[in-house]
């Protein structure tokens, strides 16, 4: 377990940027029932994280442009760190007659554009940077982060002007996250601060229990999280302490203690590239970098006081107007 500072930025550029919900009128005019799709993730679909977000964002996708589950090939548990077996889960994927493949993990970007350039006519698409040969994606957490800061610093501040944020890896992404947080909270009071423990790893339930002790013990009660165990909810909820939930609606794993939950749905992105990729205009230089519903926050706990609710909406429609930019 470590602690770090927060520090970095979001960053998103693409050779071919694909403007915010484009496809829904042509999406109506194409025939989706042979189009097959693979999916690669790193843990399993049901891990309450990462992998359940965006295997029920595909499922999503499919049913609202009519493909059946059946079309859906999914690989688990792909270590993104092994070559071979990811090279090998593609290919795979590949002679199973995917026209798209999704590669779940930043990890998998170093091994498959060598698949995508002698597969031309399957698309393959990577969560992350952008990357020569893959259609890329990525979605503007920051903004519901943002939001989930406000509301932890509307909440705490009779108490203390320290937050807490137990997190994964001291990586890009989730500096993003623990930055727009942060604002979000310095937002409501200019003196918060945000006190981070990171676990080094994606899923540790010994860890992400650490981490989160380790921020309950040194006073916290209200914290932020980028994790998929269920560990950090219920470390809070033994503890009296409070904690926004991550990935999924985690409010059923810790009812006393989730607030509210940021919810990564990349199910608008999908059917984009679902649908270029049926209508054949989808190319190796498209990328994603949506916001909007993408980027969303469960309802709140009933026991969140309605006018920090409101307060939050009302924050949400200024980011959406452009009154208030992150």
């Amino acid at each position: 377990m470590s602690t770090v500072a927060t520090s970095g930025g979001s960053s998103a550029s693409g050779i071919n940027q694909i403007p915010e919900e484009t496809e829904e009128a042509s999406a109506e005019n194409v025939d989706f029932s042979s189009f097959k799709i693979g999916e690669i993730e790193s843990y399993v679909v049901n891990d309450g994280g990462w992998c359940q977000a965006t295997h029920n964002s595909i499922l999503s996708a499919m049913n609202d442009l009519g493909i059946p589950e059946d079309n859906l090939i999914t690989l688990e548990s792909i270590d993104d760190t092994d070559q071979a077996s990811v090279k090998e889960a593609a290919e795979q994927l590949v002679d199973q007659g995917c026209n798209l493949i999704i590669g779940a993990s930043t990890g998998y970007s170093s091994y498959l554009p060598e698949i995508a350039e002698k597969n031309p006519d399957v698309i393959f698409a990577q969560w992350g940077n952008k990357v020569d040969g893959l259609v890329g994606y990525e979605i503007r957490s920051y903004e519901g982060m943002f939001l989930a800061g406000y509301a932890c610093e509307l909440l705490s501040q009779d108490q203390n002007t320290e937050l807490g944020y137990s997190a994964s890896y001291n990586e890009f992404s989730v500096r993003t996250a623990i930055n727009a947080y942060a604002l979000g909270a310095k937002y409501a009071n200019a003196d918060a601060k945000v006190k981070v423990a990171s676990a080094d790893s994606w899923y540790d339930i010994d860890k992400e229990t650490q981490c989160a002790q380790s921020l309950i013990d040194s006073g916290i009660k209200y914290m932020g999280m980028e994790a998929s165990s269920p560990a950090i909810p219920e470390t809070c909820e033994k503890n009296g302490a409070f904690v926004v939930g991550y990935h999924n609606d985690m409010s059923s794993l810790a009812p006393k203690a989730v607030l509210v939950s940021f919810e990564w749905n990349f199910a608008p992105i999908f059917k984009s590239i679902i649908t270029r990729t049926a209508e054949k205009t989808a190319t190796p230089d498209d990328f994603y970098y949506w916001g909007g519903d993408c980027s969303k926050l469960s309802d709140f706990a009933d026991f969140v006081p309605e006018d920090v609710v409101q307060k939050v909406t009302d924050l949400k429609s200024k980011l959406e107007s452009g009154e208030v930019q992150v």
